[in-house]
């Protein structure tokens, strides 16, 4: 069977999920947009790429070429109808997950697994999810995969560890404890605490404390005029730093000393560090939210934050479901 995987569109966010993939599978990685593929070569070297930004007229080539396609957007029924009918080509369409996260409740976000050929599946919380929200029993079919992101991360430590001190780390003017914020963005869950309070997080920012804010590139896309008027004050606090156009999570979260998101899925990622966790909720269910203290953001945010992580069994347990 011959496979490519696809980062189609400006979601350069999807690459750290879809290069991985690419490169463990040993398969080509076929980019659409030139900004993407700039940041796949910088930043996944590993991977076999391909720059395709007139894809819409190779689909006869690619029918020719491969046989299965994985891609971390959901794919529309009608294209393999169209493979199929234009050039007579059965080809599998994978999904390929973009994270897990306890989104999906509140929207119908996960209720197009039930018409992928086939999809990825990190462990058993994702299929406790699938079944709850009555989507399981009409999937066509799915691997169990795990974390594949954070081996490759292990397999290539010391070359994404030295693009992570260059880029970012060495950008602070002393070493002092390093706070994540990762917030996700405003989706139809409505699930985003940047807009609510990430103006506190920067603000109240003290000099004890480096913080790091990684963004979601859909921040700024959808909400351009609110995301720059927080965006700038990072400006008057130079122990912060905003992070956009770095796709490597891991690299990020093995030098953070204590996380603080919403509903990312970022959050599940750093629970294999098992380190200190504080969140911004609202009504949403979480599962997420007890590996961690939930914050009063009408109280001042750092002093609610300590070092000490009092969740290790949570976590530890939430993650092994979530990764199984």
């Amino acid at each position: 069977m011959r496979s490519a995987a696809f980062n189609t569109g400006p979601d350069f966010h999807l690459l750290d999920h879809i290069a991985p993939l690419a490169a463990s599978l040993n398969i080509p990685l076929i980019t659409t947009e030139e900004l993407n593929t700039t940041l796949a070569k910088r930043y996944y070297p590993q991977v076999n790429l391909r720059y395709m930004p007139d894809l819409e007229f190779k689909l006869g080539e690619i029918a020719q070429e491969f046989d299965t396609l994985y891609e971390c957007k959901y794919w529309s029924p009608h294209l393999k109808s169209m493979f199929s009918q234009l050039y007579n080509k059965e080809i599998e369409l994978i999904f390929c997950p973009h994270g897990q996260s306890d989104k999906g409740y509140k929207a119908p976000l996960l209720a197009p697994y039930a018409t992928q050929d086939k999809v990825l599946i990190y462990g058993q919380l994702m299929i406790e999810m699938l079944k709850e929200l009555d989507v399981w029993n009409k999937l066509s079919n799915y691997k169990v995969v795990g974390n594949y992101r954070l081996q490759f991360y292990q397999k290539h430590k010391s070359f994404y560890d030295n693009l992570a001190e260059k880029e970012i780390f060495s950008k602070f003017a002393s070493k002092k404890p390093i706070l994540l914020y990762a917030p996700t963005w405003r989706d139809a869950d409505q699930a985003t605490s940047f807009f609510n309070h990430g103006a506190k997080v920067i603000s109240q920012l003290p000099t004890n404390w480096n913080l790091i804010i990684k963004l979601h590139p859909l921040l700024e896309q959808r909400d351009p005029g609110q995301f720059y008027s927080i965006a700038a004050l990072v400006d008057k606090k130079p122990n912060a730093q905003l992070v956009q156009e770095f796709p490597p999570i891991y690299p990020i979260l093995s030098k953070t000393d204590v996380y603080l998101g919403d509903y990312s899925s970022v959050g599940y990622d750093f629970l294999s560090f098992a380190r200190p966790m504080f969140f911004f909720s609202n009504e949403n269910r979480s599962r997420l939210h007890n590996c961690g203290q939930t914050l009063d953001p009408t109280k001042d945010i750092y002093s609610q934050i300590d070092t000490k992580n009092h969740y290790k069994d949570a976590q530890k347990k939430l993650y092994n479901l979530a990764f199984s």
